[in-house]
């Protein structure tokens, strides 16, 4: 008899493992919800001593921002390239003057996770 290895394939990773993928995010997207149903805009995002999130005032034409969202930061051309963190918190927005373009926010992580494809392994259950 033959005693199975209790691992399994997975794409999971730290976020520690992206480092560069988040000061140098090649896409990102902001998903919250709203009376009207889901929403997703394309952000900026950047990354100092708080995590910082810029959208084009124009993307929120009619659109009210709530104080939870989702944040997909994300590269990759094919499937085994492709890199991700997701971030669940809250947006608290900066004040800005009328003449920006961007409204920015700063994001408070609750929850996150990360995947890299590119890096599959096995990870040990117990």
């Amino acid at each position: 008899m033959t005693t199975r290895s209790r691992a399994r394939v997975t794409q999971r990773v730290t976020i520690d493992d992206l480092a560069d993928l988040v000061s140098n995010p090649q896409r990102a997207a902001l998903a919250f919800s709203t009376s009207n149903g889901p929403e997703c805009v394309p952000v900026v995002v950047r990354s100092t001593d708080r995590f910082e999130v810029g959208l084009d005032r124009h993307a929120l034409d009619g659109v009210n921002v709530p104080d939870r969202a989702t944040l997909v930061v994300d590269d990759g051309r094919y499937w085994f390239e492709l890199r991700a963190i997701v971030r669940r918190g809250e947006l608290r927005r900066v004040p800005a003057n009328n003449e920006s373009l961007i409204v920015r926010f700063t994001f408070e992580t609750h929850t996150s996770a990360a995947w890299d494809y590119g890096a599959l392994h096995e990870e040990r259950q117990s």
